[in-house]
């Protein structure tokens, strides 16, 4: 015999964990990710450009070197940074971005670089352990 659990005293937790979705919005795309994940590879005070953000993601997401990423590839890039995914990032504090292009970390970096980073972690241990010996 087993007896029923009572969720009722759960709900309201529950349901405030929905607004988490809110949290990890600047982060939902592979492409403020991988910001995300460069910055945290440079120096805590480097900064970058709109430019270099855009060569680095379209040789990620075209899947080769940045020598070979097209012009084409770049501008399309550039624009799609600039106009959504550096400001979304801006909006929630995860990079500064001044009217002069310079991208640096901004206030709430660090906590969604360690987010990644976790993430990345277990990746890397699923992929050791599922890999032949």
């Amino acid at each position: 015999m087993t007896s029923r659990r009572d969720p009722t005293d759960h709900v309201e937790w529950l349901r405030s964990l929905l607004d988490a979705d809110s949290f990890f919005s600047p982060i939902n795309s592979v492409r403020r990710r991988t910001i995300v994940r460069y910055l945290a590879r440079l120096e805590p005070t480097a900064t970058t450009t709109s430019r270099e953000l855009a060569w680095l993601c379209a040789a990620v997401e075209d899947n080769q070197p940045i020598a070979e990423v097209s012009d084409a590839s770049f501008r399309r890039l550039l624009q799609g940074l600039r106009q959504r995914d550096l400001t979304r990032l801006s909006l929630a504090a995860v990079v500064e971005r001044p009217a002069n292009d310079t991208i640096s970390r901004g206030p709430s970096f660090d906590r969604y670089a360690t987010i990644l980073r976790t993430i990345d972690g277990m990746q890397m241990n699923r992929l050791n352990q599922s890999s032949p010996r």
